[in-house]
């Protein structure tokens, strides 16, 4: 309504309705123990994404025309032949999970980033970390949100904080975001006293 204060466009709520019902589709697990926290995201980025979508359409495309089943001519094969090769190269520079394991027993933590090909792992001390927010970014399509791990003084970098994801997800959420942030928070403040 007019006047009421309310900047959300109408795909905004749309997509708000629309995408708890497909979350189930790539999970966010959380697994609590006494001693570890580790969480999987499994949420991919629109670029991985529409670099894998773009990949298996264009591969069944290049089947059917190759067989003959839809009649075009040769430089549309091996154009869409071209195409499904190029989204393919180009899937390899996303990530398919990242995973953050804190460990009280060791007094560590472990973020690993999984790509097609390679992984990266960040190792470190726990006690770095004193706790986690969530992050609000505005840009001109709306609001996203990240996890950010507040870290005690600055270190070589310069920076007092850690973002845990680089790339935001498709299905990123405040609640999603705060579910990462209490679990660490909650994780870290029951450390044990030295």
């Amino acid at each position: 309504m007019i006047g009421d204060g309310d900047e959300e466009s109408v795909f905004d709520r749309l997509w708000g309705h629309v995408s708890p019902r497909f979350g189930y589709f790539v999970p966010l697990w959380i697994v609590r123990r006494p001693e570890t926290l580790s969480i999987l995201d499994y949420r991919p980025t629109w670029f991985m994404f529409f670099t894998i979508t773009g990949f298996l359409v264009f591969t069944i495309l290049f089947i059917l025309f190759l067989f003959n089943l839809l009649t075009v001519d040769p430089f549309v094969l091996w154009g869409v032949g071209i195409l499904a090769a190029a989204s393919l190269i180009l899937s390899f520079r996303g990530t398919i999970r990242e995973v953050y394991f804190f460990d009280k027993t060791t007094e560590s933590y472990m973020f690993v980033r999984q790509f097609i090909h390679r992984r990266e792992m960040i190792e470190g001390s726990l006690s770095q970390f004193t706790g986690a927010r969530v992050k609000t970014l505005t840009n001109e399509e709306g609001e996203s949100y990240c996890v950010v791990l507040n870290q005690e003084g600055m270190f070589l970098t310069g920076v007092s904080e850690q973002t845990l994801r680089d790339e935001l997800p498709i299905f990123n959420s405040f609640d999603r975001e705060a579910r990462i942030a209490n679990e660490i928070s909650g994780f870290l403040s029951s450390k044990k006293p030295e």
